[in-house]
């Protein structure tokens, strides 16, 4: 038995891979992600967690908008450890995973070409005009170090002396001049991530990596929308499959293997990148704990029910 933790949002994909779970005798149930309660988890005890084999935490979706999220995955880490009920997710790779800010500076420092990023801490107050003169971009994409499906994303352009800030929609939501405002109102919350908007994200939209067990799986171009700068389709973007080319794949392969020597094998990883003016791939991030894994666009369903099932179990023919 497997549990799928969730905090009331699952992903669109996981109605059909416990389907196909199901067909191949693989219970699935899903489950509410324990809260929180002087510092233990309230309903721990109200859930018989010994019966699973496993826990998986992929779709807990929104985790963004729950600031406690990581206390209550260490609490019930906590709780399954004495019970012997393996995360599929081992707890530094969900700690790690969860902010940008953590994992995405250390990948830089161990030689991986990101896109040209900024990280401005949690209360920080300054010019944005003046942070952007410093880096030298005349674009700029804002968002929060923790976060998701472009939440808090803004797209910042130079224009003369003042600026224009557009949201993942297309809104304008900050006036000309209130733009350092604007940004310390963001900063209050928690950490933000200034990246160099690059424009071949238009054309050329996003190219992700997907990895299972350690092993590449398949690739997805994600398109933007006409008039658009965000790949995603909640956005009007498309998502589809896409058949990568060896230096792709080696490109992929390398962010993976350092991954890899921080956290060992990983159950899934996305990896997602964006070409610069040369052509030549820069990462955008690395999705590690809930993302989503385009399993239908890439037929994965099998590759990934191995990764749920884990190394020690009776492994399937898909």
């Amino acid at each position: 038995m497997i549990a799928l933790l969730h905090l009331g949002r699952i992903h669109d994909e996981t109605p059909a891979l416990r389907s196909f779970l199901a067909e191949r005798g693989i219970a699935s149930e899903l489950v509410p992600l324990p809260s929180l309660s002087d510092g233990a988890t309230t309903d721990c005890g109200s859930i018989h967690w010994g019966r699973f084999d496993r826990v998986s935490v992929r779709d807990c979706r929104d985790s963004h908008r729950h600031p406690d999220f990581l206390p209550r995955i260490r609490a019930l880490a906590e709780h399954l450890e004495a019970l012997g009920v393996p995360l599929v997710n081992p707890l530094p790779v969900i700690v790690a995973g969860h902010a940008k800010s953590d994992y995405l500076p250390q990948l830089e420092q161990e030689g991986v070409a990101l896109i040209p990023s900024r990280w401005l801490p949690r209360g920080w107050q300054g010019s944005l005009v003046g942070l952007l003169e410093v880096c030298g971009w005349g674009e700029a994409v804002l968002k929060p170090a923790i976060g998701a499906k472009s939440w808090h994303t803004y797209r910042v352009c130079r224009q003369g002396l003042g600026l224009v800030i557009t949201a993942a929609d297309g809104t304008t939501p900050v006036d000309a001049g209130d733009g350092d405002g604007w940004l310390a109102r963001l900063a209050k919350d928690g950490e933000v991530c200034v990246q160099r908007f690059l424009p071949a994200i238009c054309r050329a939209g996003e190219f992700s990596a997907v990895f299972l067990g350690g092993h590449f799986s398949h690739a997805v171009a994600k398109s933007v929308a006409a008039g658009g700068w965000i790949a995603h389709e909640g956005f009007g973007g498309r998502n589809r499959l896409w058949q990568a080319s060896a230096a792709e794949r080696r490109w992929a392969a390398a962010v993976e293997e350092r991954l890899r020597r921080r956290f060992g094998v990983l159950p899934y990883a996305r990896i997602d990148g964006i070409r610069d003016a040369g052509g030549e791939l820069l990462l955008l991030e690395c999705e590690l704990v809930i993302p989503r894994l385009f399993l239908s666009e890439g037929e994965a369903f099998g590759r990934y029910a191995e990764v749920l099932l884990g190394p020690t179990s009776t492994r399937m023919a898909w």
